[in-house]
């Protein structure tokens, strides 16, 4: 009973932590790119800027959730948070194009400690059953997060661009002092896996697993996501001459919606119809958002067309974070950091493409993020069908 209620304790905890790196995340979405462009930084640029972050952590996210199978989880997720914290101050004081740059690698370095140690966590602390619906909250926590932060980044931008920078660094250091003090462990000594040496994992051995589908599924779908992620400021800014107070209440009615699907609907839906059927379902809600954005007339629009599109990522990614574990049976860390080292290769190519697809034509960023999605969805319908397949084929014999 006692373990039980520590074990539970120990969620609330990892879950409110996640929720206040979203925070962090998003308090800054509605901001940076209207604070690259006072830098002189165009559309291409500004994608850039999110690639070099993206492409860090698709370098080193592998090695992190190596590494906490090898120490442990809590160390790993204090240096990420805590660096992440330190990295957003260093972009407050940013006053050139190259310091924007070198903040962007730190926090990007640093930041995938968290992510891959967290799903980690969970996978450590929950049975099969419990595994869908534990993942599923943690994409809640995160999209919780994205309520506030986007609305908090719009507000303190009045103050000054740099403010909501010093402000989310704040909040993320004390976030890490948080689980120094209250979170436990959840690898015990005996499963740490101490005499390996930590190495980075081979992305391309991954493509020769079962996971293989699943890798470049995810790859696909965060070219998709972060294309969208990168240009929708701008997007909109040209289209409906919005700025970052309007941009902050669209991501900020995102983030709600995928609170409601992560929370309370992504685990039931994966109890019910399993992992594929559910991301099938996620990602053509998230091509229908896509193509309604595309046609957005008006700040409702974009706020429900921006929830459409938060609805399908709400179902995609707890739906693929489960599938990866329950097809892992040790070495969790690992495993999770190779799956976010191709979410972060797909966060790398798709801002540079977007931004640099925006500057030739405001449509062509997001015609490109349907045409990514649409790939996701048939290459995930195809494994789907095999899958069934050789289900049947196998009771057959």
């Amino acid at each position: 009973m006692v373990q039980n209620h520590r074990g539970k304790s120990n969620k609330i905890i990892l879950f409110f932590s996640i929720f206040l790196v979203g925070i962090g995340f998003s308090i800054i979405m509605p901001i940076l790119p209207y604070y690259a462009e006072s830098m002189g930084a165009n559309a291409f640029q500004l994608g850039l800027l999110l690639t070099v972050y993206a492409l860090c952590q698709f370098i080193f996210a592998p090695y992190w959730g190596a590494y906490s199978d090898k120490v442990g989880r809590k160390p790993v997720l204090l240096l990420g948070i805590i660096g992440f914290a330190l990295t957003f101050v260093f972009f407050g004081l940013a006053n050139s194009w190259w310091m924007l740059f070198l903040a962007r690698i730190a926090g990007g370095i640093l930041s995938c400690a968290a992510m891959p140690t967290a799903l980690a966590y969970i996978a450590d602390s929950t049975s099969i059953e419990e595994r869908g619906a534990s993942m599923g909250l943690i994409g809640a926590s995160i999209g919780m997060g994205m309520i506030f932060g986007p609305v908090i980044g719009g507000i303190l931008s009045k103050i000054s661009m740099a403010f909501p920078f010093y402000f989310a660094g704040l909040f993320t250091l004390i976030n890490g002092l948080a689980i120094f003090a209250f979170l436990e462990e959840s690898l015990p000594e005996s499963k740490r896996n101490k005499m390996v040496k930590v190495k980075r994992a081979s992305l391309l051995n991954g493509l020769f697993t079962p996971l293989a589908f699943i890798l470049i599924i995810m790859l696909f779908t965060s070219i998709s996501e972060s294309i969208h992620h990168g240009t929708f400021a701008l997007f909109i800014q040209g289209k409906l001459g919005f700025g970052p107070y309007h941009v902050g209440w669209a991501f900020s009615s995102a983030g709600l919606v995928a609170v409601i699907m992560q929370g309370l609907v992504v685990g039931k839906l994966i109890n019910r119809y399993g992992e594929e059927k559910t991301a099938i379902g996620g990602l053509i809600v998230m091509v229908v958002g896509f193509i309604l954005l595309l046609n957005s007339f008006s700040l409702v629009s974009v706020i429900i067309f921006m929830g459409i599109f938060a609805s399908g990522i709400g179902l995609i990614r707890p739906s693929i974070n489960s599938l990866v574990s329950k097809q892992t049976t040790k070495q969790q860390g690992a495993t999770m950091g190779v799956l976010q080292a191709y979410d972060s290769l797909g966060r790398a190519i798709g801002p540079a493409c977007g931004g640099f697809l925006l500057d030739i034509n405001l449509s062509y960023a997001y015609i490109t993020a349907i045409i990514a999605a649409t790939i996701a969805l048939s290459l995930f319908i195809h494994h789907h069908t095999r899958n069934v397949g050789l289900t049947a084929e196998c009771q057959e014999n």
